[in-house]
């Protein structure tokens, strides 16, 4: 729908909100002054506007990519309303002849059901430290992990796969028949057939499922769902799968492997079943909102793994750097989708962030100022789960947001992971 706000009425608009964020009393700057950079608001009030003329417009996310070279001021407001407009009107010709479906602008992708599981060995600490050789404490004392799950002779990615993805359409009511898309993303999962090709036919899906597999590591979970989103909004089809699944106690047991780095790993899968609607059909379900994404090749050397010449891991660490990149790179993701959302952390439900180990969610907790109670420490018990770490905790929290919404309140969930590379994203659910 075209945006109907001429020049007049954009500047009343943004005249109006910015005032609303400046102290009483204080006059309106010229339309070229940067109202962030000399003080007269701060980046909440920044935040404030945006969302305030969002709602006002009906501009979908205005500003929430606002390019860093642009002024924040009340020309670069106007400008971009009324660009808005000339954009949206010259999108509008000959829609009246169009007879496909609504414009992919009122499409809603929500996320209707979930499921996790994790390896049925649960070892502890102690026995970690004596099998590896490590000093006692080094991983229930240093790193906080108390145990790890990891998987028996019976259990590989596909059936912890499978066991996730079985719950998850469980949760959503929907039969396996109705999936139209899978995408799955594993680290430790090699060969061919790829694990979505053989997740495909142990879930016995139709032939004309579009099945893929995506990469990411760590992030992998969220760049899944990105893609599975991606593809719903430019196709007929209705109904996906994303499910993330790792066996990292067999992938990293290569004597090359730091004892110190294989002891923080353990085996999980998670699996979500996503769904689009439009003109806000699927209002009981939280919706998967946009994405913030990128990659910092300063701190690339900070882990690198690769197969050497006999087919075995080898793994260069170096801990201490790559824990504070990620803690780093973590608070740097929360910022992004406060903007992104126009809502403060403090009123975010919950989070579900990667968690290297229980220590650094400590200090990633206190420094992005996150309750330690909003994140579902899921590594504590089970260890790094790489991909389905975050995507375990995404878990933990949409059974929480069912539970405890209300009428007057729709959770809010933000969703922040960092791996090798390193590569970071984020996104969020409402």
């Amino acid at each position: 729908m075209a945006c109907d706000w001429d020049l007049s009425r954009a500047v009343e608009l943004v005249n109006k909100c910015v005032s609303r964020e400046m102290r009483p009393g204080i006059p309106l700057p010229d339309e070229d002054i940067d109202l962030v950079n000399i003080g007269l608001i701060d980046s909440m009030g920044w935040v404030g506007i945006l969302t305030a003329i969002e709602d006002a417009t009906g501009i979908q996310s205005f500003g929430s990519l606002w390019p860093e070279d642009r002024s924040q001021s009340i020309g670069s407001l106007v400008a971009a309303i009324v660009r808005h407009r000339v954009v949206s009107d010259s999108e509008t010709v000959g829609e009246s002849a169009r007879t496909t479906e609504p414009a992919n602008a009122n499409l809603a992708v929500s996320l209707v059901g979930w499921g996790h599981a994790v390896g049925s060995l649960r070892i502890d600490a102690m026995a970690i430290e004596a099998e590896l050789g490590l000093t006692a404490g080094t991983i229930r004392e240093r790193a906080g992990i108390e145990s790890v799950s990891r998987v028996d002779d019976n259990e590989n990615e596909l059936t912890l796969a499978q066991k996730a993805t079985e719950i998850a359409l469980q949760t959503a009511n929907v039969d396996s028949e109705k999936v139209d898309l899978l995408v799955v993303t594993s680290a430790t999962h090699l060969g061919f057939p790829s694990l979505s090709a053989t997740l495909h036919t142990r879930l016995l899906l139709r032939e004309s499922c579009c099945t893929l597999d995506v990469g990411g590591a760590c992030v992998g979970v969220i760049y899944a769902l990105a893609t599975a989103k991606a593809l719903l909004s430019v196709s007929r089809q209705d109904v996906a799968l994303v499910v993330a699944s790792e066996v990292n106690s067999r992938r990293l047991s290569s004597p090359s492997v730091p004892g110190e780095f294989r002891g923080l790993f353990g085996d999980g899968a998670c699996a979500f079943v996503l769904t689009r609607s439009y003109s806000g059909k699927g209002d009981e379900n939280l919706r998967l909102g946009d994405f913030i994404w990128g990659c910092d090749g300063t701190s690339s050397a900070a882990l690198q793994a690769g197969l050497n010449g006999t087919g075995s891991v080898e793994v260069q660490f170096k801990g201490e750097r790559l824990a504070k990149a990620a803690v780093l790179q973590l608070g740097r993701i929360v910022e992004g989708l406060e903007t992104l959302v126009g809502q403060p952390r403090s009123a975010v439900d919950y989070f579900a962030i990667h968690e290297p180990n229980p220590r650094l969610v400590q200090v990633a907790s206190q420094n992005a100022a996150i309750p330690l109670e909003k994140i579902a420490q899921v590594c504590k018990t089970s260890g790094n789960l790489g991909s389905a770490t975050c995507g375990i905790g995404l878990c933990t929290g949409l059974s929480k947001a069912r539970a405890s919404r209300t009428a007057e309140h729709r959770p809010l969930i933000f969703v922040a992971a960092v791996g090798p590379g390193l590569l970071w994203g984020g996104t969020y659910l409402h």
